[in-house]
C-alpha cells in the first residue's frame, strides 16, 4: 500500500471535495451523529488528509480537538498495535506460548495458551483479572484520579462466558470476547521487550505516531508500570485516527515499516473461531454493519469509541464521547453511510 498521513507532524488538512466527499453530507452525517447529545468528536481523514472535524460540549467533554476521550475497548487495536511492533522487532512470535512469558500460576492462563489465542479472543480465560476502565468524570466533579488497577483472582468466570472459562475451558476452542484475558499481553510483551509496556507503548509506538494527546488513565497502569491492555487509554479523535490510517497504510509510517505487513494483514483477517474478529479488530467481512463496506475493519469501545478503516475508498473515521446513550457501530452508519456509499475508491 501507498503510505499516506501526516508522519510525525500534524495532520494535513484539506477541503472535503478536492477528495471527492460533500462538505454537506459530512455536516448532516455530523448533526446526525450529535442527536443523542453524548458525541465529543468526529475525525474524517481520506486519501492521509483531513478533510472534517467536528467537536461538541457535554457535560463530559469539552469541544476541542485535544480533548482526550477515554478509549474503553477501542484500546484493545491498539494493544494489537503493541503485539505488532514486539513481533516486527522479532522479540516473539505469534505462536509462542504465553507461558514462555508468564507462567500460568500468575496468569491463570491455560498452558497450551498462544499469543494468537490471545489475540483473537479464543483462550479459554482466566479468573485473573483487572477491572474494566473508568469512565471519564463529568467536568465539574473535583475528585482525583484513583491508583493504578491490579490483578485479582475472581472465583468464578463472568456472566455468561462459557462453562470452564478460566479453569478448564481448552484454548482454541471458542471465541469469548473478554478483556481480561488480553490484559495479560501487555505483561507478555513487557517481559519479552525488557520495558514495560506502559513505557513501550508511549515511545515506540506513540511517539514515532506523533500523537499529541494520547496517555492511559492513571487507574490504566499497574505498581510494574503495565498498562490495561483492553482499554483505559485517554486519546484525542485526531490521534484516534492516527491508529487507522497506520493500518491503511499497511504498517508503513513517516517513511519506514513500523508493523509488519503481514502482521497488519492477519489483524485485519477472519480468525478461524469468528469471521468478524481479527487481532483484537473488529471486521465487517460477514456484514456485521450491513450498511458498511465488507472490507471495512474498526476498533470499538463501549459508549461508541470508533476507529472505522474502510481501505477501498482509503478513508479513516474517528467518532468518540460519552453520555447517557449507547452508540452502536450499526447506528453509527445510519449516519455515515451516505456519506460513503456512492463514493467510488479513491485514485490518489
Amino acid at each position: 500500500m501507498s503510505e499516506q498521513g501526516p508522519g510525525a507532524g500534524p495532520w494535513r488538512k484539506g477541503e472535503p471535495e478536492a477528495h471527492g466527499l460533500s462538505a454537506e453530507a459530512l455536516n448532516r452525517a455530523a448533526d446526525a451523529l450529535a442527536v443523542a447529545g453524548e458525541r465529543q468528536g468526529f475525525v474524517v481523514i481520506r486519501n492521509g488528509v483531513l478533510v472534517y472535524e467536528r467537536y461538541w460540549r457535554n457535560d463530559y467533554h469539552l469541544a476541542s480537538p485535544e480533548w482526550r476521550n477515554v478509549s474503553f475497548s477501542s484500546g484493545k487495536s491498539w494493544g494489537s498495535t503493541m503485539v505488532g511492533l514486539a513481533y516486527t522487532k522479532g522479540l516473539l512470535g505469534l505462536d509462542d506460548l504465553a507461558a514462555r512469558y508468564r507462567q500460568p500460576a500468575a496468569s491463570g492462563l491455560r498452558p497450551e495458551t498462544t499469543i494468537r489465542h490471545l489475540l483473537t479472543m479464543t483462550s479459554g480465560g482466566t479468573l485473573n483479572v483487572k477491572p474494566s476502565s473508568r469512565p471519564p468524570r463529568r467536568l465539574d466533579d473535583p475528585r482525583p484520579p484513583g491508583p493504578g488497577v491490579e490483578y485479582a483472582w475472581e472465583k468464578v468466570g463472568e456472566k455468561g462466558s462459557p462453562p470452564g472459562y478460566g479453569v478448564s475451558l481448552p484454548a482454541g476452542q471458542a471465541f469469548y470476547y473478554d478483556g481480561a484475558a488480553a490484559d495479560h499481553l501487555a505483561d507478555i510483551v513487557a517481559t519479552a521487550a525488557g520495558v514495560s509496556s506502559h513505557r513501550f507503548m508511549m515511545e515506540q509506538i506513540v511517539s514515532p505516531l506523533g500523537c499529541d494527546n494520547f496517555n492511559y488513565q492513571p487507574e490504566g497502569v499497574d505498581r510494574n508500570d503495565n498498562v490495561r491492555f483492553g482499554g483505559s487509554i485517554v486519546l484525542s479523535c485526531r490521534d484516534m485516527a492516527r491508529l487507522g490510517q497506520l493500518y491503511l497504510n499497511g504498517g508503513r509510517w513517516d517513511g519506514r515499516q513500523l508493523i509488519d505487513a503481514g502482521y497488519i494483514g492477519q489483524a485485519a483477517s477472519p480468525s478461524p473461531a469468528n469471521p468478524s474478529y481479527g487481532f483484537l479488530w473488529w471486521l465487517n467481512a460477514a456484514a456485521r454493519v450491513p450498511a458498511a463496506p465488507a472490507t471495512m475493519f474498526f476498533a470499538a469501545g463501549a459508549r461508541g469509541q470508533f476507529c472505522f478503516v474502510l481501505p477501498d475508498q482509503e478513508i479513516v473515521i474517528a467518532t468518540m464521547g460519552f453520555g447517557a446513550a449507547q452508540l452502536s457501530a450499526e447506528a453509527a452508519w445510519d449516519a455515515l453511510g451516505p456519506v460513503i456509499s456512492q463514493l467510488p475508491p479513491s485514485s490518489a
